[in-house]
């Protein structure tokens, strides 16, 4: 994907580092030069411009991009400012982080239908995993919905498996099994009805796992 980041604070420099070592092309915009030059090696474009500039943001790939993200959370001003230039540029998309409910309004008053609070997302995230104890990571599809990845549970090593008879007991599903950070199992490389018992639990591994969060914290309390 082609996607500019205006902003190189620390969201929205960590945003295009991330899409950056996913292979995405990035252009990661500051008017501030020297977080351009402090990024420019771990981010894949820089440039420096003062996006709230209309001539200065015709610049930028307005009809190549897929997505511009308005990355701006201290200058309520100057992030509306931009968010609704880009609109009236004909931007395929726009996302913009909103930092108070205030700021949401007015984004959406303007036609920003794709908003990001970083601060919040975080600490949902956060509050989850701690309630979700021995969880490594969690991803939300929903309120309800999860992908967790967790150490193997001790009750499980050594024991053989089946994806299948896992969900019919667990009710939750397998996406990867891995072991010394390498993917051994992937339910997108196999048919979610091949047998494969010959595979068996060890004790370093970690599981990948989708389901409903009641179902996994029944899981993590089996």
């Amino acid at each position: 994907m082609n996607i500019v980041a205006i902003g190189l604070g620390n969201f929205g420099a960590s945003l295009a580092k991330i899409l950056t070592a996913m292979g995405h092309d990035v252009l990661g915009v500051d008017k501030n030069m020297e977080k351009v030059e402090f990024f420019k090696d771990t981010i894949a474009n820089t440039i420096c411009l003062d996006a709230s500039d209309p001539h200065a943001l015709r610049l930028l790939p307005i009809k190549e991009a897929d997505a511009f993200v308005v990355c701006i959370g201290d200058d309520f001003g100057v992030s509306i400012m931009i968010a609704a230039l880009l609109k009236k540029f004909g931007v395929k998309k726009v996302i913009s982080r909103e930092s108070s409910s205030i700021h949401l309004t007015v984004l959406h008053s303007i036609g920003i239908e794709y908003t990001i609070n970083p601060e919040y997302e975080s600490a949902r995230i956060l509050a989850q995993k701690l309630v979700l104890n021995g969880i490594l990571n969690l991803f939300s599809i929903s309120d309800t919905l999860k992908i967790v990845d967790m150490p193997v549970p001790k009750s499980l090593v050594n024991q053989k498996f089946s994806v299948a008879n896992f969900k019919l007991e667990t009710h939750l599903k397998i996406v990867a099994l891995k072991r010394n950070q390498e993917i051994i199992y992937s339910s997108s490389q196999l048919k979610e009805d091949l047998d494969i018992a010959e595979l068996e639990f060890k004790q370093e591994d970690v599981i990948v796992l989708i389901g409903e969060i009641r179902d996994i914290r029944k899981f993590l309390q089996s």
